[in-house]
């Protein structure tokens, strides 16, 4: 019986507005993988890797899914002693250079990441850890402006081609060309891999002292720490928190009725749990400016 993985990522699965919009997500990510799965055929054992954030599917899409479909959380537990006959990348992005709908390059926080001499994204770094352990990217599943400067030899569905109707159409018929077309295996890039943070980071890093690594002997090397590397830039994160909500306080208006941005009013009815960073800073940044500061310049000062 022949196994093929499914690796997906949410930013570039079909009709993906918001990332934060975790019902319309859910379905959209559940209609998708329906599609792909009906149209292989029976006696192949599927494998699917779910990568954005923390791996786990949201909503109970877990149990919409059939139960002979192994689930698999992020890449790092993909069990690649299994014999896979091919691969798809399903819902992936471009990277933080391009102009696509989401484009980062694993963190927000990494400006620049190149495989030897060449800026790649997480398409490239995905394809060259599957052609490490000789599994064929049969399929990609991407945005029209990402497809066209890869250059892998295999089938590629465009998201954003005709209206849903044909665009999920076109997926099917895709997946059954990946499957009976001839596999091509990618030859392995053996290159050193690099990361360049951008300023604000290098910044942060400096004077908090973090140790960061940006210098990888190979993709293997560089997925082996992917998940440390989470951990210094968090450790920002968190401390640029602390002193946002000291900004905040600070700044703070002594009535709400005084803050007239409709879009700041959404973002303090919006939920505690859905705040971001950026909403954070676009709030203070705007408490900021009422507070008798309405000429100067907004500057979030860490302190160490």
């Amino acid at each position: 019986m022949d196994n093929i993985l499914i690796i997906i990522d949410l930013e570039g699965i079909i009709g993906v507005e918001d990332l934060w919009d975790n019902k319309r997500n859910e379905d959209l990510l559940y209609k998708e993988i329906s599609a792909i799965i009906n149209s292989i055929p029976d006696g192949m054992d599927i494998y699917l890797c779910y990568d954005h954030n923390d791996g786990i599917l949201p909503g109970n899409l877990v149990e919409k899914l059939s139960p002979e479909i192994n689930i698999i959380k992020k890449i790092r537990n993909i069990d690649f002693s299994i014999d896979y006959k091919t691969a798809f990348l399903v819902g992936f992005h471009g990277k933080k250079s391009d102009h696509c709908r989401f484009p980062h390059t694993f963190r927000d926080e990494i400006e620049i990441l190149s495989l030897g001499e060449k800026e790649v994204g997480e398409i490239e770094m995905v394809t060259n850890l599957l052609s490490y352990y000789k599994i064929p990217v049969s399929l990609i599943s991407t945005e029209a402006s990402v497809i066209d400067y890869l250059d892998y030899d295999c089938i590629y569905h465009d998201i954003d081609k005709g209206d849903m109707s044909s665009i999920y159409l076109n997926l099917e018929n895709d997946v059954k060309k990946a499957l009976n077309s001839e596999i091509s295996l990618s030859k392995f890039d053996d290159s050193k891999v690099e990361i360049i943070y951008n300023n604000y980071v290098q910044r942060r890093v400096k004077a908090l002292e973090l140790d960061i690594k940006i210098s990888f002997k190979d993709t293997i090397d560089f997925f082996r720490y992917l998940p440390n590397l989470h951990i210094p830039l968090n450790h920002i994160i968190s401390k640029d928190l602390e002193n946002m909500f000291e900004e905040l306080v600070r700044n703070r208006p002594e009535s709400l009725e005084l803050v007239k941005d409709k879009n700041i009013r959404k973002l303090l009815d919006k939920d505690i749990n859905l705040i971001t960073y950026l909403d954070l800073y676009n709030i203070s940044q705007y408490f900021y400016k009422i507070k008798d500061n309405k000429s100067a310049k907004f500057e979030l000062q860490p302190k160490e």
